[in-house]
């Protein structure tokens, strides 16, 4: 990416002719300077971080930023791609997919300012990783190289490699998600859609504790990708239910069923991802089909602004916001 600075830099220092002559600039350029938020209000302090992958077509690196759009911080740095960025549950470290061991990806963990990366994993292709609400142990997606796909659990205390689920040649349903509060688990089900012969897939809630099995959407569409508020009192999903194939709306519902809303239009692809505000009130979203940024949606209101503005020869994906 370090081309792409040579080219904007230029904008940036003209736009700082333009600044209150009692406002300092440093000369020197850095990675807040390299991209422009979308709005300019104050720097937020102290801020809860999304972190995010930027690439530009021929590497890409794990950044993170305020919600604001400043404070913009390359946290990797390296030629070779480093992706998938996941924070643990206290905030303080990062796990995430890299190529920099080679040809097949791996998982990493380093702390929230990019210090102290350590290699996880050794073995097969590995990626998509996420926390356990427990802290000690990280999810992640393993492919055989050849058709099989399944989840593994990796130990941060023992480093012990355990299976998580069965290996399939489906490599998209069989993700799962722990809600914020370790008690109950989130997943897409093909029950429904094995009765009814349909193509439809559910969002189902299990308790943990009693292991009853709820399902929260029932139609005869696609409802993807499950993930927590961090009160672990409602889900963001997203659905074909407004009856476009391969177009999906966010949505969102409460724990119990109740409260279903629609907070978009349907304009994401399957790759959407989705991750709540640590207090609820927006949703920051990436991998849309028709876009090739990140947007913060509020959830009450379905207003959308764009977390920055990017150069044509960049792209902005998997946002995960710091709990």
């Amino acid at each position: 990416m370090k081309w792409v600075i040579a080219v904007i830099l230029l904008m940036f220092f003209t736009a700082c002719e333009s600044l209150p002559a009692t406002q300092e600039v440093d000369a020197t350029p850095t990675e807040q300077e390299i991209l422009t938020p979308s709005e300019t209000p104050l720097s937020q302090q102290g801020c809860k971080k999304i972190a995010m992958v930027l690439t530009d077509g021929a590497n890409s690196d794990i950044y993170t930023i305020c919600p604001d759009g400043s404070e913009l911080v390359n946290l990797t740095d390296q030629w070779l791609a480093d992706f998938d960025p996941a924070w643990s549950p206290d905030g303080k470290r990062i796990a995430f997919a890299t190529l920099r061991s080679g040809n097949a990806s791996h998982i990493y963990i380093m702390d929230a300012d990019g210090k102290f990366p350590q290699r996880l994993t050794e073995d097969y292709e590995n990626d998509r990783p996420f926390w356990l609400p427990n802290g000690h142990e990280i999810a992640f997606r393993t492919y055989d190289g050849g058709s099989l796909w399944w989840w593994r659990i990796f130990d941060l205390d023992t480093y012990q490699v355990t299976d998580l689920s069965s290996p399939t040649e489906d490599y998209f349903y069989p993700a799962q998600a722990w809600s914020p509060d370790g008690q109950y688990l989130a997943y897409m089900s093909l029950v429904e859609q094995e009765a009814r012969n349909d193509g439809s897939s559910q969002i189902h809630v299990k308790n943990l504790s009693t292991s009853i099995d709820t399902a929260l959407t029932n139609d005869i569409w696609a409802n993807i990708s499950p993930f927590w508020s961090k009160d672990s009192q409602r889900l963001g999903f997203f659905s074909e239910r407004d009856g476009i194939y391969d177009l999906f709306a966010l949505y969102v519902i409460n724990l119990d069923g109740s409260g279903l809303k629609r907070v978009t239009e349907p304009e994401f692809s399957v790759n959407v991802v989705g991750t709540w505000s640590p207090d609820g009130q927006e949703i920051a979203l990436g991998n849309s089909a028709a876009m090739q940024n990140i947007y913060i949606v509020k959830v009450e209101t379905g207003e959308v602004r764009k977390l920055l503005e990017l150069p044509d020869e960049v792209s902005a994906s998997s946002p995960a916001w710091q709990p």
